[in-house]
């Protein structure tokens, strides 16, 4: 009933007309694109009419435009028909220019069709591609628990990337299509805060009971920063969501071990900040420092923490390059391993490294070659997670020869309602055997490119 209102609601507020939009890029639910503007509306036939470059018009089914083209022509249009000729514009996708400015530079190329179909472009990418986030994030909406989580169980973890695929489009509270799921993934991590001594955003916070919640209050925490970070917009407040996220980072720092990295096996809490080191689990844990850094909050101790985090990722790595053991049946290994940490490199190093980073690549390019990315062989989706992470931002050719690499299996992989297939890794504990898990790092890989843009 809600999907008839919204499409009566969308039709009566649309009139034949013939009043010019801006020429800008169209995506279908097949990732099919044109350049065209909009002209009109032809009510009857429920189809938005367009104009191409050359002069030429034709029409495109409403049904057949992504959500993002959809809540265009439906904002354009009242635009058009609202204001005067010497005001017609984008308003479906103009940000202020006071609230852009607030936004650190990566979050930009995020905020419209337009801008991530660039970035998408100018890192070797296809339309396709973005055809497919919207997908996914469709299917996540319909997958969303009554309680605003996700996933059936580490929910703080499940939610967090999720929240992630929808902040990385740029969807916020405020989002025509998204915005009351974004809203309600938001409020489950906050109450998640509310509900245990520590304020960690995972059900599992308790001692000696295994190291999930870990992972989940990292993951959680960069969601809750990402969301923090794009409220400048001028998005619905919500309350307590600084607070919670404050209060994950500050968990975050107390916790750090000695040596900079995070691990788990504590008596009160999951957090063991007198244990050792767990590159993978630090892996995530950097993305959560990067986050806090990028808000500008006084958060305690974070540049101090952010200095041993740079001295760990550097202890771990080999004279091959990679980061993580040098035995490959180890259970932690460089060539598991390596993506995450270059990526926490290049983000949290207050100076680059090239000497670092460059080893970093060329260990990840001599393997990717080696043992080419494969669906049906070796499908490790966690390590691919850090590797695209990894490799986008270091830039350059062997980025473009990863992602012909791995951008056509996600497409291929992706099934008509958002979800993604199981592939077969050769690392079980790379699996993404979880389908929610395996939707989102998807997404996430297929977002990098305006994500992290540069």
């Amino acid at each position: 009933m809600k999907h008839v209102l919204c499409t009566a609601a969308f039709i009566a507020m649309m009139f034949c007309g013939t009043a010019a939009g801006e020429v800008r890029f169209w995506t279908n639910t097949s990732g099919q694109l044109i350049e065209a503007e909009m002209v009109g509306v032809n009510v009857p036939k429920r189809a938005v009419k367009v104009r191409l470059k050359d002069g030429k018009e034709f029409e495109i089914a409403i049904d057949n435009l992504s959500p993002p083209d959809k809540a265009y022509a439906k904002e354009h249009w009242l635009v058009m028909q609202n204001a005067p000729a010497s005001s017609e514009g984008d308003s479906a996708n103009r940000t202020p220019d006071a609230g852009l400015q607030n936004l650190p530079p990566r979050y930009r190329s995020r905020l419209s069709p337009d801008a991530r179909l660039k970035a998408i472009l100018e890192g070797g990418g296809t339309a396709e591609i973005e055809a497919a986030v919207v997908r996914s994030l469709g299917g996540l909406k319909v997958s969303q628990n009554p309680d605003g989580s996700w996933g059936r169980a580490n929910k703080g973890a499940m939610t967090g990337f999720a929240l992630q695929c929808y902040l990385g489009h740029g969807e916020t509270v405020d989002s025509a299509e998204f915005g009351d799921t974004v809203m309600r993934g938001l409020l489950y991590l906050i109450t998640l805060a509310k509900q245990n001594p520590h304020g960690l955003l995972t059900e599992a916070w308790a001692g000696q009971k295994g190291g999930a919640g870990t992972y989940e209050h990292a993951i959680a925490t960069v969601a809750l920063g990402e969301a923090y970070v794009l409220a400048r917009l001028g998005s619905k407040a919500l309350p307590g969501m600084r607070e919670a996220f404050e209060q994950a980072v500050e968990i975050i720092i107390s916790q750090q071990t000695k040596r900079g990295s995070w691990t788990y096996g504590g008596q009160d809490m999951v957090y063991n900040p007198i244990g050792g080191a767990d590159l993978s689990l630090a892996n995530w844990h950097f993305q959560a420092l990067h986050l806090a850094k990028e808000t500008g909050l006084q958060l305690g101790a974070l540049e101090a923490c952010i200095k041993k985090s740079v001295g760990y990722i550097e202890t771990m790595q080999t004279k091959t390059g990679g980061f993580g053991g040098s035995t490959r049946d180890a259970h932690y290994n460089q060539w598991s391993l390596t993506g995450g940490a270059l990526a926490g490199i290049q983000l949290l190093a207050t100076q680059p490294k090239p000497a670092e980073t460059n080893k970093a690549v060329t260990f990840l390019a001599d393997f990717i070659s080696a043992e080419p990315l494969d669906w049906n062989k070796n499908c490790n989706l966690y390590s691919w997670h850090g590797y695209t992470t990894g490799l986008f931002l270091a830039g350059g050719e062997v980025w473009k020869q990863y992602a012909r690499q791995l951008m056509p299996q996600l497409l291929a992989a992706q099934e008509p309602d958002g979800s993604f297939k199981r592939g077969r890794p050769n690392w079980p504990a790379s699996d993404a055997a979880d389908a929610i898990y395996r939707q989102t790092l998807c997404t996430l890989m297929l977002e990098v490119f305006y994500r992290f843009a540069h």
